[in-house]
């Protein structure tokens, strides 16, 4: 086979191992996004824990570089501490091994049946549980057709002895191995795709099996280029768990070279296939690598903070649970925005607590504090809604591309609440530029009308968070008492004009204010609302 053949078809081989790698990850997210984002955000303190979040993670996004990037935005968010991160970055270098020991199967030809099968499954439960399974078994038949097309097109590669040479000598000479390893896989961006060429050389019988650990012990070196890339410009706890890879797999490697001919025989010894010992060689080192770091979590922190030097910076940009980094696994990417969302929430929470203060207390300078938030809050919302857009929701479970939509729905009704409190805030400056004053029975049905609309407004961002279909019931019927107030506080006012009792001028604007409350709880059932259309189980869809 010439030459240029050899690389069209391993070149083919590839793509189609990485699409079947791709597809395979989109629908396991898909199916299990919510159990991966739940793991991620009940991880705690205990490193073992993280191993085992990192290698169900791993697992999951088929990939330990893109489990890397999700962890350095969420380190990058403050979301988890570089402690935590540690654990979880140790745990995937396990997980990102599942790939290798699936390939490492000889089917023969039966890859062909299953991406039949899959094809077949996804096509009629598009939509459907049973959809993303046909699509995870047509991701697995994709898997090992890459590799045929691999181990076919790499056979020819017999034919040159230069080639032949250079495998020979990355056994002969380790160091060189791990170079070419780390080489190739820092320029493909994936560590599994290596490894599936290494099995693919090892099938073709052109490998030997110290060659083929030298080039699996260099890609695992090789991966850590992209969570470089992604570290650059993110927080300094990001940029630390970068380095921590980094180090990790450096060391682990250094440590493995001069015991590599023992290392072989051991894992010769564990299968008579060749393609099988590959596989066995790079799981055996990531999982000794992990158990003898594990205990050394403490130490490994110490060190990064001296190596990596700095402090973080006090001031945060605008959006904190944003970034580039979390739109490869859509499921995480929308709960992040619903973090952001809800922040959006406390911050116009508090505005609205601000305006009480202000026009009761007759506090001209908190009116000022509640004009000075709202730019941020618009920032926010044009920030979410250009992060959701991003988002692929192809790859959503059914109840996270119902929350995607509504997401849209709820990030405008927030910035909406803020808007009426700037203009509860023009309304109190008027009144006080005035210098007039509300009457007592005025003063004391507003504050009530405040406090009723912000136990409105707090319960249904409580029942967004804690996805409380009983909690978003409860604020729909809470809203009706709203409007109720509203009516018999207006009666009220026009009764106390009629008699004298209130300044005409101050009670158009408390008339007013009266609406902009009212308004208030309009989108707080709005969000109440979406909760429910997230949570169809929960209650009749509104």
């Amino acid at each position: 086979m010439r030459m240029v053949e050899v690389l069209f078809v391993t070149a083919g081989g590839v793509a189609v191992f990485l699409f079947g790698l791709r597809i395979l990850s989109e629908s396991l997210q898909r199916a299990a996004g919510d159990r991966m984002r739940t793991l991620l955000e009940r991880l705690t303190g205990k490193a073992y824990r993280g191993v085992l979040v990192g290698a169900l993670t791993s697992g999951i996004l088929q990939s330990s570089s893109m489990a890397m990037v999700l962890l350095i935005g969420l380190i990058n968010a403050g979301i988890l501490t570089l402690s935590q991160g540690i654990g979880v970055m140790l745990g995937s270098e396990i997980g990102t091994t599942l790939t290798a020991q699936v390939v490492a199967f000889k089917i023969g030809i039966y890859y062909m049946p299953t991406i039949a099968i899959g094809f077949i499954v996804s096509e009629l439960f598009r939509g459907k549980r049973a959809g993303d399974v046909g699509r995870i078994v047509l991701g697995f038949g994709l898997l090992f057709l890459g590799m045929s097309l691999i181990s076919s097109g790499l056979k020819g590669l017999a034919d040159s002895p230069s080639i032949l040479h250079l495998l020979e000598m990355c056994g002969d000479n380790v160091f060189l191995g791990v170079v070419v390893g780390a080489g190739v896989t820092g320029i493909i961006q994936s560590s599994s795709a290596m490894t599936a060429l290494v099995i693919g050389l090892g099938s073709a019988g052109l490998i030997t099996l110290p060659a083929a650990i030298a080039l699996v012990l260099g890609a695992n070196i090789g991966t850590t280029v992209t969570a470089q890339i992604a570290s650059i410009g993110a927080s300094i706890s990001a940029r630390r768990l970068a380095v921590a890879q980094l180090l990790v797999n450096v060391v682990g490697v250094a440590a493995f070279i001069p015991f590599l001919p023992w290392y072989a025989g051991v894992v010769a010894a564990t299968s008579p296939s060749l393609t099988r010992q590959i596989a066995n060689a790079h799981s055996f080192f990531n999982i000794a690598v992990t158990l003898a770091l594990l205990p050394l979590v403490g130490a490994l922190v110490w060190l990064m903070r001296k190596l990596v030097r700095g402090k973080e910076k006090t001031a945060r940009p605008a959006t904190k649970f944003l970034g580039e980094e979390f739109l490869a696994t859509p499921a995480i990417a929308v709960r992040q925005a619903e973090r952001e969302l809800l922040r959006m929430g406390e911050m116009t929470a508090a505005m609205i607590r601000t305006c009480k203060d202000s026009v009761l207390e007759r506090d001209e300078e908190r009116a000022t504090e509640v004009e000075e938030v709202e730019p941020t809050v618009d920032y926010l919302k044009d920030s979410v809604d250009a992060f959701l857009d991003r988002i692929d929701g192809s790859t959503l479970s059914g109840k996270d591309e119902r929350r995607l939509h509504v997401l849209r729905h709820i990030v405008a009704d927030i910035e909406r609440v803020g808007d009426q409190a700037v203009n509860i805030t023009v309304r109190t400056r008027k009144l006080l530029a005035g210098k007039r004053s509300l009457s007592t029975a005025a003063a004391e049905e507003l504050g009530d009308m405040f406090d009723r609309a912000l136990e409105l407004y707090q319960l249904s961002l409580a029942s967004l968070e804690a996805e409380d279909t009983a909690g978003a019931k409860r604020a729909l019927q809470l809203e009706k008492v709203l409007d109720g107030l509203e009516t018999r506080y207006k009666a009220n006012h026009v009764e106390r004009l009629g008699a004298g009792e209130c300044d005409p001028e101050a009670g158009i604007l408390f008339a007013e204010i009266l609406h902009n409350l009212e308004r208030i709880g309009d989108h707080a059932t709005n969000i109440a609302g979406d909760v429910l259309v997230i949570h169809p189980e929960g209650g009749d869809q509104p």
